[in-house]
């Protein structure tokens, strides 16, 4: 946590601590609580501050430091949080990539541009708030894409006619900068009373998580790696305490030849803002057109986007603790609706009879003309 954030928090006469502090270089309270006491005296050249150092390292363990509970005041807060916070995509195939998580944690989609992750992200927030009525989702837009006519258009499809009533609970704000934009969208959620009358936020969207933080992580410091770990720190505890859905939409990177992780042999990208970003996030979902992935073999599939409407994407399990890794499925959309697409098995018919060593074909003399014997 920024110890400028420690402000509302600690007495007066400390304020000036944290500036000098942050002036050396200090700037978390991760950086003053590992850094020997002696050291941080001698950065800030200050002696006799010795008390008052003492003072705000015990404040900054007071706020930060873990607290236990007992199972059953964890029992009680499950209770409070509600349950069934996860009500998925909205079709079959993309639902069975995430099994029966309950919904509390960090779920990343990566992909390239216009595979439609942040249509993805919008079925699940309407989905929520559809299926409940005391949910609110915070929608932080970094790049000015929301669309609220396409958020009608999902409504529609959806069958809901009352539009007023759902979009009245999801709250669109932009997110420039992490400082004061996305620090204040997280003090307001936190702020909120998980016992308070009316809607609170369930659902947090971010839209996309990679112009925050590209342009930091291009030094060469380590300052940026230090800015992403401490947002996505805040973002994952917020989560857990507040039984949050934190939806982070991300672009790509190179990984040519070809991405490892995956299970396609032509992926040659990987999620974007590097490996440290994905330890945050509870599941990793990529997104790529069919075309990009079955094009070799699929030649209908390579022409898709030239000769017939709508997308067809590849949603791919990169990396998750909550279901396993490496499934996929396939779905199709115009735009606002999700279709299931069911696809063609990746061997043909006689591969698969081989396979499971059972006849192929007619069946051939064991004994006669090696013409009519040779297996072909």
């Amino acid at each position: 946590m920024l110890l400028k954030r420690l402000t509302a928090s600690v007495p007066p006469d400390l304020h000036p601590l944290i500036s000098q502090l942050e002036a050396a270089g200090i700037k978390t309270t991760e950086n003053l609580l590992f850094t020997p006491l002696p050291t941080v005296l001698s950065l800030i050249d200050d002696p006799d501050a010795q008390y008052e150092v003492e003072q705000l390292i015990e404040r900054c363990l007071r706020l930060t430091a873990p607290v236990s509970r007992s199972g059953v005041e964890e029992l009680e807060e499950e209770g409070s949080l509600g349950k069934g916070r996860w009500t998925g995509f909205g079709t079959a195939g993309l639902d069975g990539l995430v099994g029966a998580w309950e919904g509390r944690g960090v779920v990343e989609i990566c992909g390239p541009q216009r595979v439609g992750k942040s249509l993805l992200a919008l079925h699940i927030v309407l989905k929520r708030l559809l299926a409940d009525p005391a949910s609110r989702c915070k929608w932080l837009d970094t790049d000015g894409s929301f669309s609220p006519a396409r958020a009608r258009a999902v409504l529609d499809h959806m069958g809901f006619i009352d539009h007023a009533e759902v979009l009245a609970r999801l709250s669109v704000a932009p997110c420039y900068n992490l400082d004061p934009d996305l620090w204040g969208a997280l003090d307001t959620i936190r702020g909120e009373d998980s016992g308070q009358e009316g809607a609170r936020t369930t659902i947090l969207v971010l839209d996309s998580v990679t112009p925050l933080l590209k342009d930091l992580l291009m030094g060469s410091g380590s300052q940026g790696h230090a800015a992403m770990v401490t947002m996505m720190e805040e973002i994952a505890e917020l989560a857990q305490s507040k039984g949050l859905t934190v939806i982070a939409t991300n672009a790509t990177a190179s990984s040519r030849p070809t991405n490892s992780a995956s299970t396609f042999t032509a992926t040659d990208v990987k999620p974007a803002l590097g490996v440290g970003f994905s330890y945050f996030a509870d599941i990793t979902l990529m997104v790529q057109s069919t075309g990009k992935l079955f094009g070799e073999i699929d030649e209908g599939e390579r022409d898709r986007a030239f000769s017939k409407p709508g997308l067809r994407g590849v949603v791919e399990v990169m990396k998750s603790r909550v279901s396993p890794t490496g499934t996929w499925a396939v779905f199709e959309t115009d735009g606002k609706t999700l279709l299931d697409v069911i696809p063609a098995p990746m061997d043909d018919e006689r591969t698969i009879l081989m396979t499971a060593g059972r006849q192929v074909g007619e069946a051939r003399p064991a004994y006669g003309f090696l013409s009519e014997t040779l297996a072909t």
